[in-house]
């Protein structure tokens, strides 16, 4: 798989043990009297991403930490976009204390939504 391909801001993640993409057109739908959808699109593409990462305990803490930001900037596969990172769970991996350079590896997982 393709290496260092993810970034949020200056920060380099590794690679996604999961990664999934969506996307979805906005858009407002009303009903004329006559019974017509009277369709306003107001945004098309809008893209949505979930991460799963395997991380030592400081690349955790900053997903975590970046969770709690209004927006940040994701650069993936060479495009960059103006991101809100959600939904951080974390869950210890079994034998990670066995590593000396951390305090232990973690699966994390996010929701990545495009501003």
């Amino acid at each position: 798989m393709l290496g260092n391909y993810l970034t949020f801001g200056e920060t380099s993640f590794p690679n996604p043990i999961t990664p999934t993409m969506s996307s979805q057109t906005i858009e407002n739908v009303v009903q004329s009297e006559a019974g017509t959808d009277l369709v306003v699109v107001i945004r098309e593409s809008k893209k949505f991403w979930n991460f799963t990462f395997r991380l030592s305990s400081l690349k955790r803490d900053f997903l975590r930490d970046i969770c709690e930001e209004e927006s940040t900037t994701m650069t993936y596969m060479g495009t960059q976009y103006t991101v809100r990172v959600r939904n951080f769970t974390e869950k210890l991996v079994q034998g990670s204390e066995w590593v000396t350079t951390s305090e232990g590896l973690y699966e994390c997982s996010v929701k990545v939504t495009e501003f």
